[in-house]
């Protein structure tokens, strides 16, 4: 088997992880308000389970608030009590057309607690990728068609592999922790 096929498979899986933890930084609160923080809130409106962005249009007003206006003003308490149950710390006005989230400043403490909860996401992310190496590893040394010499180059592959992404998940931190500790 070829090394590529190797990477292509922990490319892959890896893109997934990475993912996970866009979604996740997605979710922690800034001092800029960001719509995708709602991305995973989900409505029960119509019978049926919706994302807001689906419902609603959303954007950022005043640099320091989303407004919600539902293209149908009968779901806004719907949307208002979605938001409410996903505990992201939000506290929405609901208005007579729209609903509003404030984005108040955060503290110092606040931006704290938001880069702690950013290194844990960067660690469970680092603790996935560990272990795709390790499956992959896994798959190289259950190969009886390698020679030796082809198994060492592979690992070494691999393990370039490894911090690679690692170093991208890294970069990714660097710049999340940026972004919160700017007032």
């Amino acid at each position: 088997m070829e090394w590529k096929i190797y990477k292509e498979d922990f490319d892959k899986k890896a893109e997934t992880k990475l993912n996970w933890l866009f979604s996740e930084f997605n979710k922690i609160k800034s001092g800029r308000p960001n719509p995708k923080i709602l991305d995973h809130v989900l409505v029960e409106a119509y019978g049926d389970k919706s994302k807001i962005y689906e419902l609603a249009n959303l954007q950022v007003v005043e640099g320091k608030q989303i407004l919600i206006k539902p293209y149908d003003k009968n779901i806004l308490h719907d949307i208002n009590s979605a938001i409410l149950k996903e505990n992201l710390g939000l506290h929405p006005q609901v208005d007579a057309d729209c609903i509003r989230i404030i984005f108040p400043s955060p503290t110092e403490e606040s931006r704290k607690q938001s880069i702690k909860k950013v290194k844990e996401f960067v660690e469970q992310a680092k603790i996935g990728i560990r272990n795709i190496r390790k499956e992959v590893h896994q798959k190289l040394k259950g190969d009886k068609e390698l020679r030796e010499d082809e198994l060492k180059g592979f690992e070494e592959d691999l393990d370039k592999l490894t911090r690679s992404w690692n170093s991208e998940i890294d970069k990714h931190f660097a710049d999340k922790e940026k972004e919160l500790m700017t007032i």
